[in-house]
């Protein structure tokens, strides 16, 4: 569903299969948008938010996670997050967040 209305709003997009790879692609494409996941092997979505705020990283980046306690919410904001969509994906937020 994400990558179907991505590219009907013609997002280019560029996909990892886990965090490490994610980092890496940051680095080299410097993205206008990441969509990140909280848990992911080899590098979590919270690690890879706080290395972003240590680098340079710049980039708007929405969570995308199951997990959607306070904490975790405010955790991911508290570091740079700009919004956070809780799983399972609500169509209509997720449009509203990326088009902010």
């Amino acid at each position: 569903m994400i990558k179907k209305l991505l590219f009907s709003l013609n997002f280019q997009i560029i996909e990892a299969k886990d965090g490490l790879e994610g980092w890496s692609l940051m680095i080299k494409e410097k993205p206008d948008l990441v969509l990140l996941d909280l848990y992911m092997p080899y590098k979590n979505g919270f690690d890879t938010l706080k290395d972003m705020q240590e680098e340079w990283v710049d980039i708007p980046t929405i969570i995308l996670s199951g997990d959607h306690s306070s904490k975790t919410i405010h955790s991911c904001l508290s570091n740079g997050a700009t919004a956070f969509i809780p799983k399972p994906i609500n169509k209509d937020e997720f449009y509203r967040k990326i088009c902010e």
